[in-house]
């Protein structure tokens, strides 16, 4: 009986607990901004209809995978709502209160925790960093202050970090690596936006406390404003881990999983630049301390006038695109600022907040007493600058009625009647390629760019995503049918007429058969492997590697070193797998996996007819020399098409352009010229390659084969997939 009394008591112990949980569970997602009707707070429900419909857009159109959109006016939650796919393979659709990795969302945190420091008389805005760490002691490093690191004038490029993270001991060794950077401009005299000059903000925190960043960060700010559910370090806690999305990284209509919560975190210590997850709820706790000028209920965590210094605005953002109409992006002390220019005096604040690099945001109006979060985990979108157009229209002017607001969707006879091929006037070997998506257009430059424009107010006009200023329009005959395009870029407009198979040329299958015999790749039947290595140089990053392609008649092993970066990637059997120092293993699939199968050397200078879902010669060009080049489009399965340019005379492949999927960046124009032939058993192969990517994270890149063997001998595992990857 006494047991049994004992074993009801626990079970009502064990009852209390899960209450008291499921309590504590729902003041962090509701209690501190309750729901209300948006009505009671000045909204019309109209105003949230039309931004429903717009978020659901994002995901119908791909330019996320999925998102939360939260509305708090008032301290009142008046909109929440999520979209689209917590993981999109797996068909798990998101939740709303998710936990996403905020990125650089972290930032104003650490720059919370530096006003503290300074407020105590630990630190002044004037204090050189060399006092705090002596390794910034050289004859330009030594001259950065803390104000510089608050505002991104410190003259440090984007990123220092050169090594994998679970390669440095702690923040310290982080900035010691920034400390030993050369700068790109004098100390206070420029901005660049910098994850080095965040983190060093972290080392500093930790060097004065005598702690790690995140406790101070969790003590001093993370507790007190009551956000459980935001983490500095990422555990095997697997309630957390449940509510993580999948992580994505590309662009629109080009997503590529890049992490999954089963997967090891990514950040191994934590980065006081980009490494925090976070909740739209808790986020918007942060947000209150600032917009109530340092409270947290009746207490005090920072000072007003700290508030003022950190939210003014202080080095002006050009080249950040921003879709608030009359205002002008700024850097604070941590924080992006949007303010109204005035004739004299200092910019007018009227939103601050920030975004993280993962597809977060988070705005904040304190006149309106007006917050808005947009989470996403969706690396490399553009959807939330798209947004903020939309929330200053239907939530701060409430403009209902503008006609930029209006549910325009062209139908899909329209955009199939616009799509196709048209050749750039200015350029005889160029064209643009127009591809129905959605209720929308994406506009492809092979060897140059990619983007997606949406319907504009009038017939055959499309608008850039993010720019109205960039425009495409349709030019048709009096019968209607579509002739030609016309684009409007930066003020300047052209004309290129709508392709039309041209007479004369060869068939497709007579150029891939005029290559073959020129490259001859089918003697790889006959020499068996072939090992070609040699030197990899990242012109624009200056930096040098090594590279070694290992390559028989169907399969394909290519291993790059590249300064501190390591890659493996093997294609054999139809699949593609790759090992990297910073990804660890992982199977390729979708675009990543065929742009891999492509590459390989019997598919690039075999027949392409075979391999390609579509091959159309377009045009001869001709060349300075006298020689004619024949253009061809080749198009995929799955992978953006390219532009072949084959001497007709000698048959070799001399020039591809085309679009490539990069993880972390998404779809960019590359461009790659192939010269210095040899022969190697028979076939004539390429000894340099020079790639060209239409973005300057990466720029050029030259590869200058050195040494070559044939009939290697292989072992048995070199093409073969681990177990890991998959089977």
């Amino acid at each position: 009986m006494i047991r049994a009394y004992r074993f009801v008591r626990i079970a009502i112990v064990c009852l209390l607990c899960a209450n008291l949980a499921a309590a504590a569970r729902a003041a962090g997602t509701g209690a501190a901004f309750p729901a209300a009707d948006p009505e009671s707070v000045g909204i019309p429900p109209r105003a949230l209809q039309l931004l429903a419909e717009r978020a659901q857009s994002m995901v119908d159109n791909q330019e996320i995978v999925g998102g939360e959109l939260v509305v708090i006016k008032n301290r009142r939650t008046v909109f929440r709502e999520a979209y689209g796919w917590k993981d999109r393979e797996a068909r798990r659709p998101l939740e709303a209160d998710a936990v996403y990795c905020v990125r650089s969302m972290t930032k104003p945190l650490v720059g919370t925790a530096i006003q503290m420091l300074i407020e105590e008389g630990k630190l002044r805005l004037d204090t050189p960093v060399r006092e705090i760490l002596p390794f910034f002691s050289g004859p330009h490093t030594g001259k950065i202050t803390v104000e510089h690191l608050l505002t991104h004038s410190g003259g440090f490029p984007f990123m220092t970090i050169g090594k994998p993270l679970s390669e440095y001991a702690d923040l310290a060794a982080v900035a010691a690596e920034a400390a030993a950077t050369e700068l790109l401009f004098e100390p206070g005299t420029g901005f660049e936006y910098s994850d080095a000059g965040s983190d060093t903000l972290g080392a500093i925190v930790a060097q004065i406390t005598g702690a790690p960043v995140e406790r101070f960060i969790r003590q001093r700010i993370l507790d007190p404003l009551g956000m459980q559910d935001t983490i500095t370090l990422l555990g095997n806690d697997e309630a957390t881990l449940a509510r993580i999305p999948s992580a994505y990284s590309g662009g629109t209509g080009s997503w590529t999983k890049h992490w999954e919560p089963s997967d090891a975190p990514i950040f191994p210590l934590f980065l006081t630049s980009q490494s925090l997850y976070s909740t739209t709820t808790d986020y918007a706790r942060f947000l209150t301390l600032w917009m109530d000028d340092g409270r947290v209920g009746e207490r005090r965590l920072i000072s007003a006038e700290a508030v003022e210094r950190a939210l003014a605005p202080s080095r002006r953002i050009d080249d950040s695109p921003q879709g608030f109409e009359g205002l002008e992006a700024y850097y604070g002390q941590q924080w992006v600022i949007h303010a109204k220019p005035v004739e004299e005096g200092s910019p007018q604040r009227v939103v601050f907040g920030h975004s993280g690099s993962d597809g977060t945001h988070a705005w904040a109006w304190p006149e309106l007493d007006l917050m808005v979060l947009f989470f996403t985990q969706s690396r490399g979108t553009l959807a939330g600058v798209g947004l903020e157009g939309v929330l200053q229209t239907l939530l701060v002017e409430q403009a209902l009625d503008d006609p930029s607001l209006a549910a325009r969707a062209a139908g899909a006879e329209q955009l199939e009647q616009v799509a196709g091929l048209y050749w750039d006037e200015t350029n005889a070997g160029a064209y643009y390629v127009i591809t129905p998506r959605g209720n929308g257009l994406t506009f492809e430059r092979p060897g140059r760019a990619y983007l997606v424009f949406k319907v504009g107010e009038t017939p055959d006009r499309y608008v850039h995503e993010l720019n109205p200023e960039v425009a495409i329009e349709f030019v048709r005959s009096e019968e209607g049918a579509v002739t030609a395009m016309r684009t409007v870029f930066g003020g300047r407009t052209e004309t290129g007429p709508r392709h039309v198979p041209r007479e004369g040329l060869p068939s497709p299958q007579e150029v891939a058969a005029l290559v073959r015999q020129a490259h001859g790749v089918d003697k790889l039947h006959e020499i068996g492997a072939v090992r070609m290595s040699g030197k990899l140089v990242a012109e624009t990053r200056k930096i040098e590697g090594t590279i070694t392609n290992l390559f028989d008649a169907t399969r394909l092993r290519s291993d790059v070193e590249l300064g501190p970066g390591r890659q493996t990637i093997v294609a054999t059997g139809g699949r593609a797998w790759s090992r990297a120092t910073t990804t660890g293993l992982e199977q390729l699939d979708g675009t990543l996996e065929e742009q891999v199968l492509l590459s390989h050397p019997a598919v690039r200078l075999g027949d392409w007819t075979e391999h390609y879902e579509q091959v159309e010669v377009l045009k001869r060009v001709k060349r300075r020399d006298g020689h004619s080049l024949l253009m061809l489009r080749v198009v995929p399965r799955e992978a953006p098409g390219s532009t072949m340019f084959v001497d007709e005379q000698s048959g070799r492949l001399l020039r591809t352009e085309g679009l490539v999927q990069v993880p972390g960046v998404g779809i960019v124009g590359l461009r790659t010229d192939y010269g210095d032939f040899r022969d190697v058993g028979g076939m004539k192969l390429a000894f340099r390659e020079a790639a060209t990517f239409a973005t300057p994270l990466i720029g050029r890149v030259v590869t200058q084969i050195e040494q070559v063997e044939t009939g290697v001998e292989v072992a048995a595992d070199v093409f073969s997939l681990p177990a890991e990857a998959g089977e």
